[in-house]
């Protein structure tokens, strides 16, 4: 009886320190991945930049992560997943540091080109370790604690990289950017690993080991037999649909709304930049916290979680709307505090439904194949499409009408989506 007590603390305390390292390393991931949206007119300065190129200086970045997620996704099943974190996390670091020693724009587009390939490494792979550490009924809290690392990553992001840029230069940005993931990478190293599957339901672990039994080797050799099980997943094909819908809206709202605020708001970078990395640090971490309590309450399956989604993005888009178009400094605040709570409210449910709908030997595969959907219809586009909307004339404010369209084009896929599956999956 002593040895199972302890072995079950043990495991606690092994799926505590899993979960504080990963959203350790999750916030800085997203920290890294804004610095630029924070320093938009330094960079067009320095560089000759346009609107476009900033746009895509994202998207190549994005086209690279998406590549390259599935390949981490397949690793994973071979290798220590632990040590394709440290490595992921000391790629992306040391070419962030590289990012600012650059003297023109292909340059940095090659730094974060490979940026892409070390995000790719622990996106992939860190959410499929996670909830190895966590039964089903417990996911989506632990998967909204890890993800809640998105808001107030990035909103470190825009008011570090707006007070660095003006006390020193855009380069001391992306030096001081990547010095932490150094640290991180070694701390990574000392995570336990588990096996594929630890913590899923009896039933449900026993099943996975049949199929696998019969099928890992060839599945290995086989991506088509990787990608059949996903296709035929409604809840993996319609959760990721939303999701697409998601991250084209929230990649051009996280690119461009620091200069859309100065550039057709006339604030200063200091205000545009600390302000809305306030508003998204505070609201984003509440929402994504409360996202995953919700879906908890609701039971945590896949019907109740797609519908919580569905919700919480039909509330985003009229509130994005108020921030996007009323004249008043506090609509426009009001408006992005609503828009940001509600959206990151949606990141631990859709997540674990993700999660959820393939075997535990999967997961990763489904995670790097997520991305690759998410990205490559969402964010690599989005950012882009704005600049150029920008570019032709027509305008900034025109242009970011393509974030509410994608939320509510994301609500009635997660909302409709829920409604259709049944009870508790």
């Amino acid at each position: 009886m002593q040895q199972v007590r302890s072995h079950t603390d043990a495991s606690i305390r092994s799926a505590r320190i899993a979960l504080i390292t990963l959203t350790a390393i999750n916030l800085l991931n997203y920290l890294d991945r804004y610095l630029i949206a924070g320093i938009v007119v330094p960079l067009k300065d320095a560089l000759g930049a346009t609107d476009a190129d900033i746009g895509l200086l994202t998207s190549i970045f994005l086209l690279v992560y998406m590549a390259a997620s599935p390949v981490f996704g397949i690793l994973a099943r071979r290798m220590s997943r632990t040590l394709i974190l440290a490595a992921g996390i000391l790629i992306w670091s040391v070419a962030t540091m590289g990012s600012g020693l650059v003297n023109t724009l292909t340059q940095l587009f090659i730094m974060r080109a490979i940026v892409g390939i070390g995000e790719a490494a622990y996106t992939t792979v860190g959410p499929a370790l996670l909830v190895d550490h966590y039964s089903p009924s417990r996911r989506p809290v632990a998967l909204s604690i890890f993800y809640a690392a998105i808001p107030v990553g990035s909103a470190l992001s825009y008011i570090a990289s707006g007070l660095i840029v003006n006390a020193w230069g855009w380069r001391e940005v992306f030096l001081a950017g990547g010095v932490p993931g150094i640290a991180l990478a070694i701390v990574c190293l000392k995570l336990k690993d588990p096996p594929h599957g630890q913590s899923d339901d009896v039933v449900e672990a026993n099943t996975n080991a049949a199929t696998h039994t019969t099928s890992n080797a060839r599945m290995l050799n086989n991506i088509k037999s990787m990608v059949k099980p996903l296709l035929a997943s409604r809840n993996f094909v319609l959760a990721t649909a939303g999701y697409v819908a998601f991250t084209f809206a929230f990649g051009a709202l996280a690119v461009w709304m620091p200069y859309y605020l100065q550039s057709v708001r006339g604030w200063s970078v200091a205000s545009s930049t600390t302000t809305f990395g306030i508003v998204l640090v505070t609201t984003g971490f509440v929402g994504t916290i409360a996202g995953g309590s919700i879906a908890k309450r609701l039971g945590g399956g896949s019907e109740a979680c797609l519908k919580l989604c569905g919700i919480c993005m039909a509330i985003a888009v009229p509130s994005s709307i108020v921030a996007l178009y009323c004249t008043a400094d506090w609509q426009v605040i009001v408006g992005l505090a609503l828009a940001s709570a509600f959206s990151f409210a949606t990141q631990g449910p859709v997540n674990a439904v993700i999660l959820n709908a393939v075997s535990a030997q999967l997961r990763p595969f489904a995670i790097g194949a997520s991305v690759l959907l998410i990205h490559l219809f969402g964010d690599v586009p989005s950012p882009w499409l704005v600049g150029i909307i920008s570019d032709s004339g027509i305008g900034m404010s025109t242009a970011m009408g393509l974030i509410p369209i994608a939320m509510a084009i994301s609500a009635a896929i997660w909302f409709v989506a829920g409604k259709s599956l049944p009870q508790n999956r």
